[in-house]
């Protein structure tokens, strides 16, 4: 009783900071036209409000419940060929991820 009282907080907390993280970057990328103005709010919300870190427990609390659920092997079957990862484009200029950003 007690490991599904915590689960549902825990879960609660999760939908409570994607309820308020989701919203806040769609009003950014919707309500800022100019497109290094809109990345710059952005990175401003992600660093003031810890975004980063609020999204890495979320993970942590998915990952913990899913690999209950499917057993180790199978969640590890899952992260490795199912989660997409994305790749920075480090070695692009200011004016190279403007216009990645503008298509």
């Amino acid at each position: 009783m007690m490991e599904t009282y915590q689960k549902t907080k825990d879960l609660k907390k999760c939908w409570r900071e994607l309820d308020s993280i989701v919203p806040t970057i769609d009003k950014i990328g919707s309500g800022v036209e100019d497109t290094e103005k809109a990345a710059l709010a952005l990175f401003l919300y992600f660093k003031e409000e810890e975004v980063l870190d609020r999204l890495a427990y979320i993970r942590s609390i998915i990952s913990i419940e899913l690999e209950h659920i499917l057993g180790t092997e199978k969640f590890n079957n899952f992260i490795e060929h199912e989660a997409k990862s994305w790749k920075p484009p480090y070695n692009k200029s200011r004016d190279e991820l403007l216009a990645m950003l503008s298509k």
